[in-house]
């Protein structure tokens, strides 16, 4: 008994492969990525379709007075600050200047709340982390400052008087451990992502990108004044025993 096969051309193959495609490959590609149908478009018409799109709701919206909701946006947490000291880490590595972690010196009864030190080959840097999301905007003197966040405003800790405070008590503890020719600096350093300063440019506070923008320019410029590896363990065996381990 012969066996006849069917021969298929590829006309009629065609068909059977694109509803493939479309009853199971595309689902579950849309799936895994977390597209909708306005996405593939979107993909497969190189983003001109989302793009009108998106105007046209834009414009939709302005016509009805609707105004636009804000993104929903939170505090940084621990994730956030780990981010932070890897980065300062790999800058430390990079231009080989010491880094302490962390910044906990016990002084007259308080201990100093800094994420870490960099020492570099001029002065040490306690870094001072704020993790407030939304715009900042500076308020009178020593008075608090305003985060604006999903639509509220909310009153925060003045940055700049924390600061000051931080930089008093490290300046006490070098003092009085045989470090007063070091000179040293505390650093506010935003580094939540999406932080907005609108504080002006004259404020000490940065976000975590230029902050490390200006380290990197400081590195390449700075004398070699101090000793990073001398310094570091000087200001290492001054952290409270109990936030090392």
């Amino acid at each position: 008994m012969q066996i006849k096969y069917a021969a298929f051309t590829y006309e009629q193959i065609l068909p059977f492969l694109l509803a493939i495609l479309l009853i199971f490959i595309l689902p579950m590609m849309m799936r895994r990525y977390g597209w909708d149908w306005s996405d593939l478009f979107s993909r497969l018409t190189g983003g001109i379709w989302k793009k009108d799109h998106n105007a046209a709701e834009e414009e939709k919206r302005i016509r009805s007075g609707v105004k636009k909701r804000e993104p929903h946006l939170s505090n940084g947490g621990k994730h956030e600050m780990l981010e932070t000291l890897s980065q300062l880490m790999t800058f430390a590595r990079r231009h080989k200047v010491g880094i302490v972690y962390p910044g906990t010196i016990r002084v007259d009864g308080e201990l100093t709340t800094l994420l870490a030190f960099l020492i570099m080959k001029s002065e040490v840097i306690g870094i001072n982390c704020f993790g407030f999301a939304g715009t900042i905007t500076a308020g009178k003197g020593e008075g608090p400052w305003n985060q604006h966040m999903n639509e509220a405003d909310i009153a925060i800790p003045n940055p700049v008087a924390l600061d000051k405070k931080q930089e008093r008590l490290v300046r006490k503890a070098l003092d009085r451990n045989g470090m007063s020719g070091i000179p040293c600096r505390v650093a506010g350093v935003f580094t939540n992502r999406h932080a907005v300063l609108a504080v002006g440019d004259g404020t000490p506070v940065r976000t975590l990108h230029d902050f490390l923008a200006e380290l990197k320019e400081q590195a390449a410029e700075e004398r070699e004044d101090l000793d990073p590896v001398q310094v570091s363990k000087q200001i290492s065996g001054l952290i409270e025993k109990k936030q090392r381990q």
